[in-house]
């Protein structure tokens, strides 16, 4: 799906009542669900009611927005009779990051010790130390396109 199209985008399907889903929260601004493949028990999503492809298409209002009601998630979860040793807040940014759904979403989900859930990565090719100059130029780049 291209990054415009909301015509068949299923989370605008959902806010529109034209799909399924097992609403947990919902306001002017966003609504919250938890996915069909869910990683453990009590994993949700947060997803802003405006179509936005990604992250920065999110208007500053929403982006804060969705923090503050993933902040209120995770103490629920914790409450809950959900297993849940911790929290993991996840967000797949395109689609080099595994984005399967050109919707934004936050995903908030239990993790407990052995759920076998995690990121793979080579710690010898992924985390490399930087020296301080090299630090020093990817931060100037950074802030260059602030």
């Amino acid at each position: 799906m291209a990054k415009e199209d909301k015509k068949h985008c299923i989370f605008c399907e959902i806010i529109a009542g034209k799909a399924q889903a097992s609403i947990v929260y919902e306001d002017e601004k966003v609504m919250v669900f938890p996915p069909l493949q869910p990683v453990n028990e009590g994993h949700v999503l947060v997803i802003p009611k405006k179509h936005a492809p990604y992250f920065a298409d999110l208007d500053e209002d929403t982006a804060m927005h969705i923090m503050k009601i993933a902040k209120k998630l995770t103490a629920a979860i914790r409450k809950s009779k959900f297993k849940s040793e911790g929290v993991n807040l996840f967000l797949a940014d395109g689609e080099a990051a595994h984005q399967e759904v050109f919707h934004f979403h936050l995903h908030v989900y239990p993790r407990f010790a052995g759920d076998s859930f995690g990121f793979k990565y080579d710690l010898k090719k992924h985390f490399v130390r930087m020296k301080r100059d090299e630090l020093d130029k990817v931060a100037k780049e950074i802030k260059g396109c602030m």
